[in-house]
């Protein structure tokens, strides 16, 4: 679950780019306030000095041109303890004026947001991002944490840059504990993309580590739960699992940190959860060690229990300073394991047969804490410290987890023996043998039968578990395409209806200049002048012509965009290629028009319908056929006049699958990119002209949404074939 957002966060950030947020209106900067930055730092620039605040709403608050001079100085990152008295409900306003060098302007920026409210970004007087609901009645202001949802800026071309924020802070403070009231109200970063990929490298790297221990947590629970099942006199077992499967949950907290951190009011829920957890983690391995070394559980135990509502209660009501809450939760952890250490030492002394693995098990764990401080001291740092940590919550774990292994094990060669000496007891009568001899082979077929049966099980969900999760990855991928695609033909839907309506309304008028002044010109200027019209009016014409053309290619774009449902039916794939070929040639004409190809369609007509989604599978044939048509492009201008650009486009049937294959006479692909061309990100085109994605997209589409391979053919400066195999 860690690294289920990989592709989706380099998805994220190539579309963040490739889309950047345009300034066009130069703010007229307040000169003795603006803040200049000639470089950016590594880690990026705190936006924490030279921001003005305005208290209540402001019609024209993002305006470049505003006098903010009477605005007060503000610094939206101290506490939210400390802003709430400035600012305690409704909407505010802050403005921040910055002069930017161009190493700094001209480099792909991004603002990475954390705050306890809800905001409107605004640069040089243009909505560029909103997180939250903004509103003047505080009942109705929806707080939000932009966590991981860094904002893509392109600065205008001057150095002189205007960020402007609306704001409500979050009005519900009676829930806010302690922590929450030391967090920034409002904290903005501005940094480089290379950080922000080498902060989402790191959080994988962590993330993996953290899933790797909330699948060995999981493992020993169900272990531990089975061995309980078959042996219920070691109620340890029992204990132990409670102890793995709290910290299974803490670990799927932490890996579903994405998704409540950004909502407030979820967020504290969750702390509230994790304290409960972090209290109740230590209490069941506690437990276990009672019960494995045979002794009773002593009234510290019973008081810890009794101290754990308490202490939620004092942390959730009275609100106690930052001091207080870290002494309140780490006082019973260590009074917890001071008991573990103590029950272990005395195990050892006493020689309770296996207490070496336990003591092994916290003597290792307290060398790595020990050496990790050490190293830290010495000044040595690692980039990821979260494996030490897990090591060192885990080695007890894992200690334990032997010590009942082994004791199962010990149990088991001892009912071997005992099962030795009744075989020769009852030698004596072969009757009684025979009897027992029936008896222990009936229930090793159960046993075997059993486990048989649980392990086709557990397969049965594993190969289900796998299947669903490709399927979510592959319908989160082609959403967001989607959603890239249908808000580009939004915007280019608007200035379209506009060419298209002013070329009607001028044709209207240039009729009625025919019928009214046109006719009280003198005859010498008549003809002149009906030269002038008729060009303007043949010219109105092509525009109008041409306008509806690229007002049915942007329908096209829209159709194509439409989110995909996930449901599969029956496909006529030789009207879905010719549909899609169209699409994309006529949508490579409106860019080229001295672009030709010849287009060659080579359909069965006896090609059975197939299983599939119309929507992702027209994607896929949209991407081979505009890389199909870019190919011969390119060969256009190198080879000369006698060279046709040509694509072509088959359908086939064979006894269990259908094949499509699109071919191309163009550049064709080197051998040593071949291999590579189904890599995300990858791309054998120049730089700017191609994302990487589209290959990478339609081989998941294939091969994971549909069952079907996607394979090339390919030789260098003769062509490329794409072959699609369906089944049926």
């Amino acid at each position: 679950m860690a690294h289920r957002m990989k592709y989706l966060y380099l998805l994220f950030f190539s579309v963040l780019l490739s889309v950047p947020t345009w300034s066009q209106v130069s703010p007229k900067a307040d000169t003795a306030t603006a803040i200049t930055y000639d470089r950016l730092p590594e880690n990026g620039i705190l936006l924490n000095k030279g921001w003005k605040y305005h208290r209540g709403d402001q019609p024209n608050g993002a305006a470049p041109d505003l006098d903010d001079r009477a605005w007060k100085p503000f610094n939206p990152t101290l506490a939210i303890n400390d802003l709430l008295p400035i600012h305690p409900q409704g909407i505010g306003w802050l403005r921040l004026h910055l002069r930017l060098s161009d190493s700094v302007r001209l480099q792909p920026l991004m603002l990475y947001i954390q705050q306890l409210c809800a905001s409107e970004i605004y640069l040089n007087g243009r909505l560029i991002k909103r997180f939250g609901t903004v509103s003047n009645h505080p009942d109705s202001v929806e707080a939000y944490n932009p966590f991981s949802e860094p904002v893509g800026l392109y600065f205008a071309n001057q150095p002189d840059q205007l960020l402007a924020i609306r704001f409500a802070a979050w009005n519900n403070k009676a829930k806010l504990n302690q922590s929450f009231l030391n967090r920034p109200l409002l904290a903005i970063r501005l940094q480089g993309l290379p950080l922000l990929l080498e902060t989402h490298t790191a959080r994988q790297r962590s993330d993996l580590v953290v899933t790797t221990a909330f699948g060995i947590c999981l493992l020993l629970s169900f272990l531990h739960i089975i061995f309980f099942v078959y042996n219920r006199a070691q109620r340890a077992n029992l204990y132990f699992a409670g102890y793995t499967i709290s910290l299974t949950l803490l670990f799927f907290v932490f890996l579903s940190y994405d998704y409540w951190n950004k909502d407030i009011d979820l967020s504290m829920y969750v702390a509230s959860c994790i304290w409960l957890l972090l209290q109740i983690i230590f209490l069941w391995p506690l437990r276990a060690l009672y019960c494995l070394f045979d002794r009773k559980p002593n009234v510290l135990f019973y008081g810890l229990w009794v101290f754990l509502p308490v202490n939620f209660l004092l942390v959730a009501f009275s609100k106690p300073p930052v001091w207080a809450m870290i002494v309140l939760l780490f006082l019973p952890i260590l009074v917890e394991i001071s008991e573990q250490l103590r029950l272990t030492i005395q195990a050892v002394r006493q020689r309770k047969r296996g207490a070496g693995i336990i003591a092994g098990g916290f003597a290792f764990a307290a060398l790595l804490l020990v050496g990790y401080i050490l190293l830290q001291t010495l000044g040595i740092y690692f980039y990821d410290s979260t494996l030490f940590f897990l090591l060192v919550l885990l080695s007890p774990a894992l200690s334990i987890s032997l010590f009942l292994a082994r004791e199962f094990a010990l149990d088991s060669q001892l009912l071997q023996v005992k099962l030795r000496q009744v075989q020769q007891l009852s030698a004596q009568t072969v009757a009684q043998e025979q009897e027992k001899q029936h008896l222990l082979a009936a229930q090793n077929e159960t046993l075997e039968r059993q486990v048989k049966e649980r392990t086709a099980q557990l397969q049965q969900s594993l190969d289900e578990l796998k299947t669903t999760q490709n399927q979510l990855i592959q319908k989160e991928k082609m959403a967001s395409l989607g959603e890239l695609t249908a808000g580009i033909a939004h915007e280019i839907q608007n200035p379209l209806n506009f060419v298209n309506n002013f070329s009607e309304v001028s044709s209207e008028l240039i009729d009625e200049l025919k019928e009214g002044p046109f006719q009280h010109l003198p005859e010498t200027e008549q003809e002149y002048a009906s030269e002038i019209i008729g060009d303007l009016t043949q010219n109105l014409q092509k525009i109008n012509h041409h306008g509806k053309r690229a007002d049915n290619i942007v329908k096209g774009m829209l159709e194509h965009s439409r989110s995909s449902t996930g449901q599969k039916g029956p496909t006529n794939l030789n009207a879905l290629a010719d549909e899609y070929l169209k699409l994309a040639y006529h949508g490579l004409r409106a860019k080229d028009k001295s672009f030709n190809a010849q287009l060659i369609t080579n359909f069965d007509k006896k090609l059975a319908l197939v299983q599939a989604n119309p929507q992702d599978l027209g994607r896929v044939l949209l991407n081979l056929f505009n890389n199909a048509f870019y190919a011969v492009q390119e060969k256009t201008k190198q080879a000369g006049p006698g060279y046709q650009p040509t694509v072509t486009v088959s359908t086939y049937q064979h006894q269990n699958q259908v094949e499509i294959r699109v071919e191309d006479n163009g550049t064709g692909i080197p051998e040593a990119a071949k291999q590579k061309i189904f890599q995300p990100f990858f791309t054998t085109k120049p730089t700017g002209q191609g994302t990487g994605l589209g290959l990478s997209l339609s081989y998941d589409i294939i091969t994971k949404g549909h069952g079907g391979t996607l394979s090339v053919e390919t030789q260098a400066e003769e062509g490329t074939q794409m072959q699609i195999c369906l089944p049926l």
